[in-house]
């Protein structure tokens, strides 16, 4: 009996020491890659999205056509997005960006039929025109101590007379020059061809763009004086003006950078649909940019953003728009199931957010 005994006892000690003390559990884990990363908790979202859409579709969600459709409206809000992010870091807002999307492409496509200007000439001449709104926001928010809501909705309303105003509120037909079309937003993809040959790419090339700045932005948030400067400023007004950042300058200079990506966007909206539309850019879609930045972890009140987190806010939205149509969810009510899902997931960034503060102390 005392062999039997002395034996199990031992038993129990080799298992013991066998099982690793203090090891944390999945769920643990998964707490603190939530907490670490701002962005994982909206991609777990997104995910879990694709797999709901591609069941209820019955596979149709994920298949190249529609999800061209999805990447392109991601591309498209996603620009307005990562621009609203780094002004939302500075504690600002524009609400004019969707007027400044649709004014600069529809200028562009009117120098080159009058006055028979290049395409890439206009393009560059449309993002000048949103970087000048920039500053005029910019200056009016910082030196005229206007609040940068105001400012915006004065410069919304503006924008917008002004463009439905030039040519009787018409769309106008933008011509075709190759290769600036297939370049910065016009599809070549036909079902014959290859999605990794050019033409497969031309599907998803407004997607690719803003992927493109969004990634660089996120480089200047993180790795650029620059950057810091931007964060210091929205986190920190005093404390940055008292260690030397010319924090009005950095807000200014941050206007004048979503002014200009407000603008490009526009441009390859343009070009993917071959017309410029002066309703293009409606208020809905600002509203929407602002709720995929903030659905993807930016801070309304300033001081905390992320580049990343926006564009994968801005596909979350994206594809509510189109896969609650393949379920069979009704126009009329596709509204409803957005705005629940924006409260849905903000109150999972704001729980994410409490278990980053508390892993900090």
């Amino acid at each position: 009996m005392n062999v039997e005994s002395n034996s199990l006892e031992k038993a129990n000690r080799t298992a013991a020491s066998s099982t690793p003390v203090g090891q944390p559990s999945v769920g643990s884990r998964l707490a603190a890659i939530l907490s670490r990363y701002k962005e994982a908790s909206i991609a777990v979202v997104a995910v879990l999205l694709v797999i709901y859409f591609q069941i209820g579709s019955n596979g149709g969600f994920l298949t190249t056509q529609l999800m061209s459709v999805v990447l392109r409206d991601t591309g498209r809000l996603g620009m307005i997005s990562v621009a609203e992010v780094m002004l939302m870091i500075t504690g600002e807002i524009d609400l004019s960006l969707s007027s400044t999307f649709s004014l600069a492409p529809y200028l562009m496509v009117l120098m080159s039929i009058t006055w028979g200007l290049p395409l890439f000439a206009g393009a560059i001449i449309g993002i000048l025109l949103g970087v000048a709104i920039g500053f005029i926001n910019g200056f009016i928010t910082v030196r005229m101590r206007v609040p940068s809501l105001i400012t915006t909705v004065g410069t919304l309303f503006l924008l917008q007379g002004i463009t439905v105003s030039i040519y009787d509120s018409q769309p106008i037909v933008a011509p075709v020059e190759e290769p600036f079309n297939s370049i910065f937003g016009e599809s070549l993809y036909t079902p014959g061809d290859s999605l990794f040959s050019l033409h497969g790419l031309t599907a998803f090339s407004p997607f690719l763009w803003a992927l493109l700045v969004v990634v660089a932005l996120a480089l200047v948030l993180t790795k650029t004086r620059f950057g810091l400067h931007t964060i210091a400023t929205g986190s920190n007004i005093t404390g940055a003006r008292e260690i030397g950042v010319r924090t009005d300058w950095m807000k200014i200079y941050n206007f004048m950078i979503a002014g200009g990506i407000a603008a490009f966007a526009g441009i390859i909206n343009t070009a993917e649909f071959s017309s410029a539309d002066p309703t293009a850019g409606s208020p809905f879609l600002t509203l929407q940019a602002i709720a995929a930045a903030v659905i993807g972890g930016t801070s309304l009140l300033g001081g905390s953003g992320t580049a990343i987190g926006s564009l994968i806010g801005a596909f979350v939205v994206a594809s509510l728009n189109n896969g609650l149509v393949m379920v069979g969810a009704q126009a009329t009510t596709s509204d409803i199931y957005l705005g629940a899902a924006i409260v849905a997931a903000m109150i999972l960034n704001v729980q994410v957010d409490r278990l980053r503060t508390r892993k900090r102390k």
